[in-house]
């Protein structure tokens, strides 16, 4: 047996997962095990990023570039299918606009410290940043950021006056809060 079918047939007895990614479709991967295979083709439960089972994908095996397993990305995914009814729980948020801030930095006051809600920020209709709120002033305020995958981004600052739309608690930020307290629980 080589090699390839015998990492197949152990995803397929330990429900072990693999990540498929098929030739010349950088954006085209698939994350989940085996539930069959052959020569030819196999058979893949495969899983959302957000940890739940999203139907079985049966494909030629020789369209598969490569196949990873024992990887971060894997371990990562092992970690929001054990979390995935956590992520779609929202955590409880209730704001009050004071009328002497801006709609923004009175937000922000109320995210400042909180370890649960990654909060999401477009910052001059451009880019995106994501983190926990850490400190917040009258002009600016500090965030340490959160990549998508959990990974410590370290500490930015940002104007408020640039912020153009904010994104909290949705089920992005909560699978990023809880693969940022897996990472960091692990080291």
């Amino acid at each position: 047996m080589n090699l390839l079918l015998e990492q197949l047939e152990k995803s397929k007895q330990n429900k072990e997962l693999l990540n498929f990614t098929v030739y010349n479709e950088d954006s085209k991967f698939w994350c989940g095990y085996v539930v069959d295979y052959s020569e030819d083709f196999v058979a893949i439960q495969h899983f959302t990023k957000f940890g739940k089972k999203d139907g079985i994908i049966v494909h030629p095996i020789e369209r598969f570039e490569r196949i990873d397993f024992n990887d971060d990305y894997v371990k990562a995914m092992e970690c929001v299918i054990d979390y995935s009814d956590e992520i779609y729980k929202p955590n409880p948020i209730n704001f009050v606009f004071l009328q002497e801030e801006s709609y923004y930095e009175s937000v922000l006051k109320q995210l400042k410290g909180n370890k649960n809600v990654i909060t999401s920020f477009e910052i001059s209709n451009d880019e995106y940043y994501s983190g926990y709120i850490i400190e917040v002033s009258e002009t600016d305020f500090i965030i340490n950021c959160v990549g998508k995958n959990g990974e410590d981004l370290g500490m930015s600052i940002f104007k408020i006056e640039d912020i153009t739309s904010v994104q909290l608690d949705d089920v992005d930020n909560r699978r990023r809060n809880i693969l940022f307290k897996w990472l960091k629980a692990k080291l």
